[in-house]
């Protein structure tokens, strides 16, 4: 399994919580959320996610 490294990990993890919120398996009143694990300052940062 290749990590990559990614351009820009905000719209990363904004286009995963999309992907997640389109599925047909996740019930709609379910909440999708998205963060970032900063292993540099162990800090666990949530991504504004629009509601489209």
């Amino acid at each position: 399994m290749a990590f990559l490294p990614f351009s820009d990990l905000d719209a990363s993890v904004r286009d995963d919580i999309a992907i997640y919120r389109s599925s047909p398996l996740v019930r709609k009143d379910i909440p999708v959320r998205g963060f970032v694990y900063d292993v540099r300052t162990a800090r666990l940062r949530e991504v504004e996610a629009s509601r489209a």
